[in-house]
């Protein structure tokens, strides 16, 4: 999903989390990665059900790549007129990041109970 799209993908009763719902799940990606799914030995512990899978990222020309080596989720959070804040889990590390990225990139949707 593009930003924008990202921002209605949620069904009636649900919406993209904010960086500070993010934020409640913790930045240890081990707890939110699924079991299986992960390259080279990337997968985590799911200890909290997330079951976050390695989907990559998508460009605005169609343009896939690194599925299986990280995941890339929307918040609902922009940063400016350009861009919103995502987050990332890659299958060599144990944390998960705050990156900044342009809205026409292809990223993930987890989407929060109202």
């Amino acid at each position: 999903y593009d930003w924008s799209t990202a921002k209605k993908a949620c069904p009636s009763g649900w919406h993209l989390p904010s960086k500070a719902e993010w934020e409640v799940l913790g930045n240890d990606s081990k707890k939110l990665k699924a079991k299986s799914g992960w390259n080279s030995g990337g997968n985590g512990t799911d200890q909290y059900g997330f079951s976050a899978l390695p989907g990559g990222n998508g460009d605005s020309i169609g343009s896939f790549n690194a599925v299986g080596i990280s995941g890339y989720w929307w918040s609902a959070d922009e940063s400016d007129n350009d861009g919103a804040y995502r987050r990332d889990m890659y299958y060599s590390c144990g944390n998960a990041y705050w990156y900044y990225s342009l809205k026409s990139f292809l990223f993930s949707v987890r989407c929060v109970q109202d």
